[in-house]
């Protein structure tokens, strides 16, 4: 996948993607202060809570994934017309996450799930970050897509990297664990694609950075945590009535 040509950002871009990084970097640090992660992370930790919440975690992204996806294609595809190579860039981005769903499903059969588990319907946070990415994809500024898929992307490089000496020295089944391993590499490139997009579209289009923004807060306000949590709570119900 190739990035826009490059150009000379404006002084905005540089500022804009900063920020959108900035604020990526502080939802990150609060994950690593999550229960869930400290769970994960810590040595004491039995091998089967770790991949109990990873599997409910799994589910998560299974039940969503999909429709994001979708969204995603719909939002951009309202995007102005004359624009074809900022089209077709987001458009070959976007088709390589379109099979991550199924990633996440063979994970979670892997992991332990069964099929009537994911075929259930989404508990509330899961159904909320769908119907938030929906949302945004009939109404909001096509630009501002930039904003949500950044957090996406630049969050999921982070977490997963992060995960990998967990993986290691815990001798977790790579396996199972396919969804996180290949996240690790394929969403720092994408993150730096959308970089680059990100700063080429606010230069052209200087308005753009607010609705970036918004979007951007629509997505946090349901993702990660109250996703996360949920899956949490899932594990930590399974795991008392097994």
């Amino acid at each position: 996948m190739n990035a826009m040509p490059p150009i000379r950002y404006s002084e905005a871009a540089q500022a804009t993607f900063c920020e959108l990084d900035r604020r990526v970097t502080e939802i990150y640090e609060q994950v690593r202060e999550w229960r869930g992660w400290r769970l994960i992370s810590d040595p004491q930790t039995p091998r089967e809570t770790i991949l109990g919440l990873v599997r409910e975690i799994i589910r998560s992204v299974a039940w969503y994934q999909a429709h994001t996806t979708e969204a995603g294609f719909h939002m951009f595809g309202r995007l102005p017309k004359s624009d074809v190579r900022l089209i077709q860039a987001l458009c070959g981005h976007k088709a390589e996450e379109a099979e991550h769903g199924l990633w996440a499903h063979e994970d979670h059969a892997k992991l332990g799930g069964s099929p009537a588990a994911v075929a259930a319907p989404p508990l509330p946070a899961t159904f909320a970050v769908a119907a938030v990415w929906w949302r945004m994809a009939q109404v909001e500024d096509p630009l501002g897509y930039l904003g949500a898929e950044y957090l996406f992307e630049q969050l999921t490089a982070l977490v997963t990297q992060a995960a990998l000496p967990i993986i290691a020295g815990r001798n977790l089944p790579r396996d199972g664990l396919r969804f996180v391993i290949e996240h690790a590499t394929e969403d720092a490139k994408h993150a730096t694609f959308l970089k680059h997009t990100i700063m080429d579209v606010v230069t052209r289009y200087p308005e753009s950075p607010e609705a970036m923004f918004r979007c951007f807060d629509y997505f946090h306000h349901v993702y990660p945590l109250p996703v996360w949590d949920e899956a949490l709570q899932r594990m930590e119900a399974g795991a008392a009535n097994p």
